[in-house]
């Protein structure tokens, strides 16, 4: 079960893995870096025009409907019910040629379109504690032009050729005692009989 660095891992993870499988061939014509992003460094990305890159940005985050109600095992005196959330990607793509631009955001979809689990070989740069066997699965998310446009407009920085995906679950630990039991105790109302009196 991972903890709350969970998130920085799992964009940081995303990230390492697109620096560790651009070939050769391709970083030789077009360098570029892979970076996890946050929201307080959008603007600097979109200034620095320079630097050729892809962005992967989390820019929001949903509980799963789903999980929310599961519990895992856990020892004796002691729940685990985790927050269970799905984490929304934005991956974007900063390149000051055509060239550039095209070829990179194309090839960074065909790698997250073969990457559909993240594993503990996506998710170890980060001391997430991410738990034996745990995974996540990363699919494409369609978003309307619409709400691309006003994501964009909430951040400020010029719109950047984006793809949308959802890494989901993410069980973020939540382990504690439990509750000591409520115990109640029932009062019963009789009319009291003095001794000697009428039975």
């Amino acid at each position: 079960m991972a903890n709350v660095r969970a998130l920085h891992a799992v964009a940081d993870g995303l990230a390492m893995h697109l620096t560790r499988a651009y070939p050769t061939a391709l970083s030789e014509d077009i360098p570029a870096t892979f970076v996890a992003l946050s929201t307080g460094t959008l603007h600097a990305a979109f200034n620095d025009s320079a630097n050729t890159r892809i962005t992967v940005w989390p820019y929001r985050t949903s509980i799963n409907e789903h999980h929310r109600n599961l519990s895992f095992a856990a020892p004796q005196g002691l729940s685990n019910r985790p927050l269970p959330l799905d984490v929304h990607l934005l991956v974007s793509v900063w390149a000051s040629t055509v060239e550039a631009e095209l070829t990179l955001f194309a090839w960074t979809l065909r790698e997250l379109y073969q990457l559909s689990v993240l594993d503990g070989a996506v998710l170890s740069s980060i001391d997430a504690e991410f738990g034996p066997g745990e995974q996540l699965q990363l699919t494409p998310m369609e978003l309307s032009l619409e709400d691309l446009m006003r994501l964009w407009d909430g951040v400020k920085p010029g719109y950047r050729l984006s793809a949308a995906f959802v890494a989901r679950v993410l069980h973020i630990d939540i382990t504690q005692a439990d509750a000591q039991p409520v115990v109640a105790r029932r009062l019963r109302f009789t009319d009291d009989v003095a001794p000697g009196g009428p039975a």
